[in-house]
């Protein structure tokens, strides 16, 4: 093989193993971002859950708080699993590249040993004089000067190599020692991890024991959440309809008027444009709004400055009861008590509706043909056709008497559809 191609295979060589060492710490940095994001939720999950349940609170909640323990756990669990993986085949990778440079190290170092066990003996100046004085030619006096003076550099260069690969050996060695450190120490919380979730079993082996004596209340405690559930999404769509029939009109009343202009310059008649169904007939600068609210999915801030999601969007089995199924129009936050609700992008307060129940208030926001709703405040701090900035506080959130808990129910609707949050709200 030519010198030229060796080149190249080297280079190659290198590129692939730089290349497999960035993946290598690419993914290492994820899965330790994704746990340290766990961590935090069960962290959240004590603030928002535990320490605000009180005695009082009903079977569904319970069963609820300690499904989502329980899953974000095992999440966690999974996830320290991963970087125990990756961090072996880096310990791996490490081993081996130490081993190599150990030897590399050796082979220098016995090369340099001989070459000063040669100098040693050949250290008397008058040997190296009597060596330059037997030359037989002046050209050959001074290519042996000048070999002289290279093994002497060379010696030296020697000295500085073996310097760099020991402090290089030493470098990997200590970081060897980081890696088997921290894998020691994702152990010792995957095992406090797997102690905690056992406990948490447990209590969910208590809770069924309970369902199957309580089925019935259990049964009527999700149906009556749900019933609550839709009826503040009848209210909602209700008001969303309404709103899109006003705008409907007033373009229609708006065509009506110029086409009747129209005609009578003309002499000609014109059919009004036809609208689309259920959707909001928006003015250039609602529609502008509208395209900035777009523009803006998955990058919105949070509804609460903090918080945890404890019910997601859609349709999901019970986790006591197969054959019940949770219908979710938005999502559940839960946060600490006396927390505001804030308001997630600009625009006008299209609504504030109150349950004539309980007093319970929900705010509308109208982002052009998008809804961002606000529900479970117990007061508000904007009014009906106000303009509102992103993030601006525009009420406070209710805190249950019976659960002690602090939980806003925030949704996004585009004309009259309703849209998964998680897909809009930045780290949902």
């Amino acid at each position: 093989m030519s010198l030229k191609n060796l080149f190249f295979v080297a280079l190659i060589l290198f590129l692939v193993h730089t290349g497999n060492l960035n993946a290598q710490q690419t993914d290492q940095k994820k899965l330790e971002a994704k746990r340290k994001a766990l961590k935090e939720e069960i962290n959240k999950i004590k603030t928002y859950i535990d320490k605000t349940q009180k005695k009082e609170t009903n079977l569904s909640t319970q069963v609820q708080d300690l499904n989502q323990k329980i899953t974000t756990r095992q999440k966690l669990i999974n996830t320290i699993d991963s970087e125990v993986e990756e961090m072996n085949r880096i310990i791996n990778q490490k081993t081996r590249e130490i081993n190599l440079v150990e030897k590399d190290l050796n082979v220098v170092k016995k090369d340099y040993a001989d070459m000063v066990y040669k100098s040693y003996k050949n250290r008397n100046a008058d040997n190296q004089l009597l060596f330059l004085l037997s030359s037989q030619s002046v050209q050959q006096g001074y290519l042996r000067f000048q070999y002289l003076k290279q093994y002497s550099q060379y010696r030296k260069k020697q000295a500085e190599v073996i310097q760099k690969k020991s402090k290089k050996l030493q470098t990997l060695i200590d970081s060897l020692k980081v890696k088997k450190d921290l894998k020691e120490s994702m152990l010792d919380d995957k095992k406090i991890e797997q102690a905690q979730m056992e406990t948490e079993k447990l209590k969910q082996v208590e809770l069924v024991k309970k369902y199957q004596k309580q089925k019935k209340e259990y049964v009527a405690q999700v149906k009556k959440k749900q019933e609550e559930e839709k009826l503040l999404n009848d209210q909602i769509e209700n008001l969303i309809k309404e709103a899109i029939k006003k705008s409907t009109q007033t373009k229609t009343s708006t065509t009506k008027s110029t086409t009747k202009t129209t005609a009578t310059t003309t002499k000609k008649e014109t059919t009004p444009a036809k609208t689309q169904k259920n959707e909001f007939i928006l003015a250039p600068e609602a529609k502008a709004l509208a395209g900035q609210f777009s523009a803006n999915k998955g990058k919105l801030p949070w509804p609460v400055e903090k918080g945890l999601v404890t019910v997601r969007f859609g349709k999901q089995p019970d986790p006591m009861d197969a054959k019940l199924t949770i219908e979710s129009s938005g999502v559940r936050i839960a946060t600490a008590e006396n927390q505001k609700a804030r308001a997630v992008f600009e625009g006008k307060v299209m609504a504030i509706q109150k349950n004539p129940q309980n007093g319970i208030l929900s705010v509308l926001i109208q982002h052009g043909n998008y809804i961002t709703v606000y529900a479970n405040l117990r007061s508000v701090s904007v009014a009906k056709g106000d303009q509102v900035k992103t993030k601006q506080n525009i009420g406070t959130i209710q805190t249950d008497n019976v659960t002690g808990k602090t939980i806003l129910k925030f949704q996004i609707w585009q004309d009259d559809q309703k849209l998964d949050p998680s897909g809009w709200i930045d780290g949902m």
